[in-house]
């Protein structure tokens, strides 16, 4: 099959620019004629999803391939692997598309062949590709399929470039879709600005596909659950009258059927002189894989409500990032763990669920000697790195596994810890880099940030807004020096005060 850059209705369809799947399946998707059928994710729908190997990590299984976040994926331990999607009804898969993972390049599908069937048992091949090289994280590839027919079962038998620096052989992938066409009424919208303030008239346009007969919009304030504004037709206004995030509800109906998009926080409503008014912190959902240990039954007796302590970390560290909460990344669930493993804690998750994993283990053993206020500093510490990592944005076009991009991130994150008041158990140290990430890094942007008003905000910010990023090119665009000359800066400081306190 031959491959373009271009869209095109014969061969391979390439999204490299913040292109979603979400917006491959809610729209119609034409190659300028009249003729184009619409068609639809069949993968939105009802289904049944399974793989030929047990999820390897927790949250990076097989329920992540096909929910729609680029931040997720679907990880295998094994180098070679299928997965597969059963629809409850024959489709016509005309296309198909597949997303990169955010990391590791050399666990992406170089080789796959798209398999179909009709009763689970006899398969055909409906395409297949070998020695494939996605050209970025994140990017989406559409494929046609030569010869469309009507199945059930579609296999996506994968597998990996190869061996990663790290050793491993794994194989992963962010989205996998299977679009048909379809006479639904595809319902998608528009709206003329996803950011307004308080008494701005707002213009929700219908895009929906298929002729829809009607149409009806719900609007709802986040958290006002008992109360909804309800509009009908392809063009409506409204005014909003408070201020934070706005669901939009659109549902469509057509002489074959009805079809509906929901859109959480679509629109964020801010009051001028009262920034932060109407942000709210996600909800939080707290699951112990771990209830036996002594690590776990400190943890809850030091934190006996764990939800308003992430809750109130929350409210004090969003500022710290941005300016106001049209800004701040949306979750609509903050997922905390305590399980037994030998990682002090990590963030994960995707778009919508963030998740933060803490080790029973390390309280257990690694802070048994430790006093009970020690230990409320250092998890307090902990959780504040987290949630940094949650919220902080991350440098376009590189992965965690980069240098460059692992001291922003881990840097920033204890950078806010420091600057939260958590930092009094550690001490900045001479070294030769800035690279290191963590309190090496993280001293030296707060070093920084006494020099220059809004630091962490500008540095966060040069995550997306210097392309292409690299981290030298974020501390001039902040302070307007060189990044070595700083650093040579800053060892002299520590230095200086090494001796004073000889």
């Amino acid at each position: 099959m031959k491959q373009t850059t271009l869209i095109s209705s014969h061969w391979a369809w390439r999204f490299t620019l913040g292109a979603s799947l979400l917006s491959l399946s809610s729209c119609a998707l034409q190659n300028n004629t009249a003729t184009s059928p619409v068609v639809r994710d069949i993968t939105d729908y009802k289904g049944e999803i399974t793989a030929q190997y047990a999820d390897f990590i927790l949250h990076e299984g097989i329920a992540q391939l096909f929910d729609k976040a680029k931040s997720s994926k679907y990880l295998s331990e094994h180098a070679k692997a299928w997965v597969q999607f059963s629809s409850e009804n024959q489709e016509i898969v005309s296309r198909y598309s597949l997303t990169s993972a955010g990391d590791a390049p050399m666990r992406d599908s170089a080789t796959w062949r798209l398999l179909a069937s009709l009763d689970g048992n006899n398969w055909q091949v409906l395409d297949e590709q070998s020695g494939f090289e996605f050209a970025a994280r994140g990017e989406t590839v559409a494929f046609e399929i030569a010869d469309p027919r009507p199945f059930k079962h579609f296999r996506l038998d994968m597998q990996s470039r190869g061996v990663t620096e790290w050793g491993d052989n794994y194989l992963q992938l962010a989205d996998f879709a299977l679009f048909a066409a379809t006479e639904l009424p595809l319902a998608d919208f528009s709206i003329d600005k996803s950011v307004t303030t308080l008494g701005e008239r707002v213009t929700l346009t219908s895009q929906t596909a298929n002729q829809p007969t009607q149409q009806t919009w719900t609007i709802q304030a986040a958290g006002a659950s008992n109360s909804a504004l309800i509009l009908q037709g392809e063009q409506v206004q409204f005014t909003p009258t408070l201020p934070g995030s706005y669901h939009i509800n659109l549902h469509a109906e057509n002489r074959v059927g009805e079809h509906q998009l929901q859109r959480e926080n679509a629109l964020k409503v801010l009051d001028p002189t009262a920034p932060w008014l109407g942000f709210t912190p996600a909800q939080v959902e707290v699951q112990f894989e771990d209830t036996s240990s002594l690590g776990y039954q400190r943890l809850v007796r030091l934190f006996p409500d764990l939800t308003q302590t992430i809750n109130a970390v929350t409210l004090q560290l969003v500022p710290m990032l941005y300016r106001d909460f049209t800004q701040v990344p949306d979750f609509s669930k903050v997922t905390f763990q305590l399980k037994w493993m030998d990682t002090i804690a990590y963030r994960s998750g995707d778009e919508s669920n963030m998740i933060i994993a803490f080790s029973s283990k390390y309280i257990t053993e690694r802070l048994a000697e430790q006093p009970d206020s020690q230990v409320e500093y250092e998890l307090l510490g902990v959780l504040w790195h987290e949630l940094t990592h949650g919220y902080q944005l991350f440098p376009k076009d590189r992965h965690y596994g980069e240098p460059q991009a692992h001291a922003f991130v881990e840097g920033m994150a204890d950078l806010i810890r420091i600057q939260a008041g958590f930092h009094k158990t550690r001490a900045p140290k001479p070294s030769e880099s800035w690279l290191g990430g963590y309190t090496n890094t993280g001293f030296f942007l707060a070093w920084l940030a006494e020099q220059h008003s809004e630091f962490a905000f500008r540095f966060n910010q040069t995550a997306h807004t210097i392309s292409p990023w690299s981290f030298a090119a974020a501390i001039k665009a902040v302070t307007n020096e060189d990044l070595d000359e700083l650093w040579q800066r800053y060892q002299q400081s520590l230095s200086t005060e090494l001796a004073k306190s000889e």
